[in-house]
């Protein structure tokens, strides 16, 4: 499955953009911005929490038939795609030739039926109703088993950030790091792994 379905991407995108401390302790010093790379949370321990990419893995697992039965659809359609390019190029031959007078009126070519099409027609549809069913069956299965460790991590990432002292713990993924590392933003992602880690239930 191509980068692991959508999976990830979308997976990452439902991570809550940044967690604020639950209560910032009214004598502690200035607390800062703090930033975890979610990227790397997704990695196994002991170098990330292993929770997301598992889960994600099993929903990979899940839906790969579905995705498997997608991409040789879109790989039919393709193929007839190219046989009528290829046809219409070298269609035509004879096309355009002079009618003989003697040979009395020239006549229109029969009209045939062109079985791609219709065959391109039925796989397309086909495909839009086995896109839509896929959608649907993603948003479950992820609620159902994604939608669990988003919910902890986020938990515990408000908790971290309050012992931390982080007035915000930002989940950042690959293009706001530049901006947060050049904002004074503190990378903790090494600290909250191990964190998460200890105190996993």
């Amino acid at each position: 499955m191509a980068k692991r379905f959508f999976v990830a991407g979308l997976v990452l995108a439902a991570l809550p953009g940044a967690v604020r401390a639950q209560e910032p302790a009214a004598a502690a010093p200035a607390a800062t911005g703090c930033y975890v790379e979610v990227a790397k949370l997704m990695a196994d321990p002991p170098t990330g929490i292993g929770d997301i990419g598992a889960a994600i893995r099993e929903l990979d697992v899940r839906l790969r038939p579905q995705v498997d039965e997608v991409n040789a659809l879109k790989a039919q359609i393709a193929r007839i795609e190219q046989r009528q390019a290829e046809s219409a190029q070298g269609g035509g031959e004879g096309a355009g030739e002079p009618a003989f007078a003697d040979e009395g009126p020239a006549l229109p070519p029969p009209v045939t039926a062109d079985p791609d099409a219709e065959e391109l027609q039925r796989l397309q549809t086909e495909l839009q109703a086995k896109q839509d069913q896929l959608k649907l069956d993603y948003a479950a299965q992820q609620q159902a088993l994604v939608g669990p460790v988003q919910t902890r991590v986020s938990e515990q990432a408000r908790v971290f950030a309050t012992q931390r002292g982080c007035a915000e713990l930002k989940m950042a993924r690959a293009p706001d790091l530049a901006a947060l590392a050049s904002a004074g933003a503190q990378n903790v992602t090494g600290e909250f792994v191990s964190w998460y880690l200890a105190n996993k239930s």
